[in-house]
């Protein structure tokens, strides 16, 4: 018997329908934008409505599902907040949270963090502006890495080899996608050390996003960005503000390096080495 028959028998062994036709409707849900009601969710996976009514029930009522309407469903963020449990982002966050409540404060910009998801960038905290006048996203906003400041901030300085790995998997999902540009672009970021970029996503909203390296992984691990808008009565130049912004990220990544015990320290302020082949 080769490997991908033992493969195939340990699964036919150990199947559990119930548990796969519950993860199918989570993933289902998960890559759509739409809500669906049963009669669609049923058809997309190819089942009826009456196999997938208790399902979406329990579901329902353990938070994974949300309705909208009356007879609508939408994935909700419980499998996101659990993810969040992982080590890294628990780790990413703890550092990353006093950090950016001091910057809002003495800023009076937002922030958030971003991790990269496939080929999508994924916020995982945020610190609201003490200001009046502000702009923020939520935890859990989702977007393509080539269409944000967060996203080409992560392409720019990941690793060599994961950065390989996310083009292709990004050239499969848009196939008329301009590479070339995009290669340009983050030579150009590289080489500034930083991302200050016009919003792909909101008009008159600056990007400017710096990365958080962590001395155990080769590449970037997050995006810290603050969306820029001027403001009259105090206005603040992109560039200054990506300063703050890299004071902030150099001092959440020499916390990552930092014994646990020293992640309130306010006394770190190098930022880690770019990774090799990543810098200037």
């Amino acid at each position: 018997m080769d490997r991908q028959e033992a493969v195939s028998e340990d699964v036919a062994r150990y199947s559990a329908p119930a548990l796969e036709k519950g993860l199918d409707i989570l993933e289902h849900l998960s890559s759509t934008r739409a809500a669906l009601n049963l009669g669609e969710l049923a058809d997309a996976l190819g089942r009826t409505r009456s196999e997938i009514f208790r399902m979406v029930a329990v579901l329902e009522a353990r938070g994974y599902l949300e309705r909208v309407g009356a007879d609508r469903y939408v994935a909700a963020d419980k499998l996101f907040r659990l993810g969040l449990n992982r080590p890294l982002h628990r780790s990413l966050t703890d550092a990353a949270l006093p950090v950016m409540r001091d910057f809002a404060e003495s800023t009076g910009y937002s922030c958030h963090l971003a991790v990269p998801s496939g080929t999508q960038m994924v916020v995982i905290a945020r610190v609201e502006s003490v200001s009046h006048i502000g702009f923020s996203v939520r935890i859990g906003y989702r977007q393509p890495l080539v269409r944000t400041g967060s996203g080409h901030c992560l392409l720019a300085f990941m690793s060599e080899r994961r950065r390989e790995r996310t083009l292709a998997a990004i050239a499969v999902e848009e196939p008329g996608f301009d590479f070339a540009a995009l290669a340009a672009r983050l030579d150009q970021f590289r080489r500034a050390g930083r991302i200050v970029r016009a919003s792909g996503i909101t008009d008159g909203v600056t990007d400017v996003s710096l990365p958080i390296f962590d001395p155990e992984d080769t590449g970037a691990v997050a995006a810290l960005t603050c969306p820029h808008l001027r403001i009259l009565s105090d206005p603040v130049e992109p560039e200054a503000l990506a300063d703050e912004v890299d004071r902030s990220a150099q001092r959440i990544s020499a916390a990552l390096a930092a014994p646990v015990a020293a992640l309130d320290a306010d006394v770190i302020h190098s930022r880690p080495a770019a990774p090799k082949g990543e810098r200037n």
